[in-house]
This record gives structure tokens, C-alpha cells and sequence, in this order.
């Protein structure tokens, strides 16, 4: 029989497996984001938003909940390889879902303004998003802001989690407190370090000393 989960280790599972829970939803919102005609959708409340940056909104909360926390407890496995497993899973599904966000804010800029017609224009539905900017943030300077915003956001929706999930293979991660931004080492470590620096070592003295028999023999 394999060795009994730890109390810790349950916790993570049942963290771990509501945050899969919660992803799931965020790709059905996805997949609902195109979708017109609420009847014929997951989530016809959702279906029936008008303004596709408000649809494509909920999906960015819900999924970057979902893989926010999944990252972070996977990160509490006292398994090594479990771990660094689970890290490099989420990172890649985490890198693959933004670069989309990163690629749209890129092309509102270069194609603000214009039909776009092809494929560029029908990947993630590029018109219809700078529609939904237009009719919340008007036209004018204000809406470039956004977009500058917008797009530096995405960058870092990209870049934070890919280094964190490098670092975090590696034993590391990024840690912010009173002296800034550093880099130390993952709480998961530092504390198997301190508990097995705290256990008491198997002394030789407890081995029983030889009789005098034994001395004479010798």
C-alpha cells in the first residue's frame, strides 16, 4: 500500500481540484463568447451580453482565478515532482490562453480604426472588441490609454507567470515584502529545510556499549 496523504497534501487537492473547477467554467465562458443566440448556450445570461469585450472580461477573471490559485497551491506539493509537474502544466496552459490577449491588444493597435477583413480580423473577433472598447471609452486620447494599459497588462499576464514557473522549478520564487521585489526560496522548502534541521539526529551513544565479555574477546 502506498503511503497515507498527509493532511497538508489533502488540503492541496481539494484547492487543486476547485481550481480546475473554476478553469472549466472559464472555457465554457469561452466558448459561449461567439455565441449569439443565448438559447443555444451554456450560460444563456452570458450569451446574452451585447458588448463582446464584457464577455471576453469574465473570461479573463474567471480563468486567471482559476489558474492563479492552481499555481499557487501546486506550488504547496511536499512532492518535488509533483511540483515542479504541476508548475510547468500550468504555465504552459497559462502561456498558450494570453498569447491571444497579447496578440489582439497588438492588433488594435496597428488596426485601430479600420475593417479588418481575413483572418486576422476574425481571430478572437478583433472588430467586435474595439466596438466594445468604443462604446466604453468613447473615440478619443482617453481610449489609447486604455489600450496602452491594456496591452502593458496583457505583457505582464504573460511574462509574471512564465518566470515564476522557471523560478519555481528551480526552488525559487519572486517575493515581495519590506526591502522590494527579491527572489528567495519557495515556502514548501523552507519549511521541510526547518523541519528536518529541528528533527534529532540518531545518536551513536544509544547503540549499547559492549559487555566486558565482548571488551575481553576484542
Amino acid at each position: 500500500m502506498g503511503k497515507p496523504l498527509s493532511k497538508h497534501n489533502k488540503i492541496v487537492i481539494s484547492l487543486l481540484a476547485l481550481s480546475v473547477a473554476i478553469i472549466i467554467i472559464g472555457i465554457l465562458f469561452l466558448l459561449n463568447a461567439m455565441q449569439e443566440n443565448p438559447e443555444d448556450g451554456f450560460f444563456p445570461a452570458f450569451c446574452a451580453i451585447n458588448n463582446l469585450l464584457a464577455k471576453y472580461i469574465i473570461v479573463i477573471i474567471t480563468m486567471a482565478t482559476g489558474i492563479m490559485l492552481f499555481s499557487n497551491v501546486s506550488l504547496q506539493w511536499e512532492d518535488k515532482k509533483l511540483r515542479n509537474g504541476f508548475t510547468i502544466g500550468i504555465t504552459t496552459f497559462s502561456t498558450i490562453l494570453t498569447v491571444p490577449l497579447v496578440y489582439v491588444f497588438i492588433a488594435i493597435f496597428v488596426f485601430h480604426g479600420k475593417q479588418v477583413m481575413g483572418p486576422v480580423g476574425k481571430i478572437m473577433a478583433l472588430n467586435r472588441i474595439e466596438e466594445g472598447f468604443v462604446a466604453w471609452f468613447g473615440n478619443g486620447t482617453f481610449l489609447w490609454v486604455v489600450y496602452v494599459f491594456m496591452l502593458i497588462l496583457s505583457i505582464i499576464f504573460i511574462t509574471v507567470p512564465l518566470v515564476s514557473g522557471v523560478l519555481a522549478v528551480k526552488g525559487k520564487a519572486i517575493q515581495v515584502g519590506k526591502g522590494g521585489i527579491k527572489i528567495g526560496t519557495l515556502p514548501i522548502i523552507e519549511k521541510q529545510q526547518k523541519a528536518a534541521a529541528t528533527e534529532e539526529p540518531v545518536e551513536e551513544a544509544n547503540e549499547p556499549e559492549p559487555t566486558t565479555e565482548e571488551k575481553t574477546e576484542e
